[in-house]
């Protein structure tokens, strides 16, 4: 359970200057508590923030550490991880280019998982979005991983631990030893279940069993929707072992192997307009060593069978070479900084930013071209209206040296 030793010793806030007091004034002790945590994190330098973005438009969201429910500085938690997805959930027209979720944990809590899991999969619906491992992507960590279209994880990582435990301490003996006898009043046979001192019963244990297979059977599930696997698959992987990144390749619980620069390398590469949903990439060194056609991966379905339909083998002659994805950098270079913003963050096409582009500078070079031309006609008609004019204009308490009629008379 979270520490909250600040509600116990109020002269822990003493040290909030009169702005950060009147900041807390009146909040739930929830809030209260997000609010130190960030502040000490700050303090401490620490980052809480879960998600960051790449200069080119690639989100980030970083699921390190022991997972907890509310906000800890020392690694991610549910709460920040879910409003980091809200975030991007919340993104219509500047989107960002993929979502790569950053992942090097041992797993955590069950209590809100769920949310984050759920938020994970309509993200991935909507957008391109792909788990990268590096070091550890065990139990909950990996449950938040099958969620992505696909699964890259260095070399040297460990995958799996898909499972759920509950333990308990049954601490009878213990106290009987002591000479110590608890003495339990229970309105029920299973309320109070695993209260210090107390036997737990085979029918209480049967009880926190079914409880605890229940739980398991949505982290089975999400793994099911998200992988594809079929029975026998899930079974092969589903007993709490975990494997290094090679093997669990094999059993189809990562995709490829690599780092998070690879992934990043693999979308600038291959991130085309109107790409579908968890498209899977293929790693950067394969990409550029690669002769054969391309081979365009849709989503397997939900029982793991590989219908013809899902593949489609594209040959060169079908397909040109596209060109080079360009970036938010080549954007803001060639269209100015705010408006090649706008464009790539709107997801506009490099050639149709171009097209736009050169159809508005012909817009304004033929307006130019029209002003010049009234106002050479202007200066035409008031030249010969004041041809011979001996009167200097006058402009503001001086006069000209000469006047209108000598400045536009067209010289020998």
């Amino acid at each position: 359970m979270k520490s909250r030793l600040w509600q116990m010793r109020p002269d822990a806030l003493q040290y909030l200057n009169h702005r950060q007091a009147q900041k807390l004034a009146g909040l739930d002790p929830d809030t209260v508590d997000d609010y130190m945590t960030e502040m000490f994190a700050d303090y401490m330098g620490l980052d809480v923030e879960p998600i960051e973005y790449t200069d080119d438009g690639i989100a980030i969201v970083s699921v390190i550490g022991p997972l907890y429910k509310r906000k800890s500085p020392w690694s991610s938690n549910y709460k920040a991880i879910g409003e980091a997805l809200d975030e991007l959930l919340e993104m219509e027209d500047d989107a960002p280019l993929a979502v790569v979720v950053k992942i090097d944990s041992p797993g955590g809590m069950v209590d809100g998982l769920d949310d984050v899991c759920s938020k994970l999969a309509q993200l991935a619906d909507r957008m391109v979005c792909i788990a990268s491992i590096n070091g550890n992507g065990a139990s909950a960590a990996y449950r938040i991983a099958s969620q992505c279209g696909q699964i890259f994880a260095t070399a040297d990582s460990e995958v799996g631990s898909i499972g759920t435990y509950w333990q308990m301490l049954d601490m009878s003996a213990a106290y009987a030893k002591a000479g110590v006898k608890s003495v339990l009043l229970s309105t029920g046979p299973y309320k109070g279940v695993g209260a210090p001192g107390e036997p737990i019963t085979d029918e209480q244990r049967a009880f926190l069993q079914d409880s605890t297979n229940k739980t398991n059977q949505m982290f089975l599930d999400d793994v099911v929707a998200g992988r594809g696997f079929s029975e026998s698959q899930l079974a092969a992987v589903s007993d709490g072992r975990w494997w290094i990144a090679s093997e669990a390749v094999g059993l189809g619980l990562v995709d490829e192997i690599g780092s998070l620069d690879d992934v990043l390398s693999a979308i600038r590469s291959q991130r085309k307009e109107a790409v579908m949903p968890k498209q899977r990439l293929r790693p950067a060194t394969a990409q550029a060593n690669e002769t054969t056609p391309d081979v365009v991966d849709t989503v397997d379905t939900v029982d793991g069978s590989d219908a013809d339909e899902t593949e489609t083998e594209v040959t060169p002659a079908e397909t040109p070479a596209a060109p080079q994805a360009k970036g938010l950098a080549d954007y803001m270079q060639a269209f100015g900084d705010a408006e090649g913003a706008r464009m790539f963050l709107a997801g506009k096409p490099w050639e149709q930013a171009q097209s736009d582009t050169l159809q508005a500078l012909r817009g304004e070079l033929q307006d130019a071209r029209a002003e010049v031309a009234q106002l050479k006609s202007r200066i035409g008609e008031l030249a010969k209206a004041n041809a011979g004019e001996d009167t200097p204009v006058q402009t503001g308490t001086e006069a000209r040296k000469k006047s209108f009629g000598e400045a536009c008379r067209p010289k020998k």
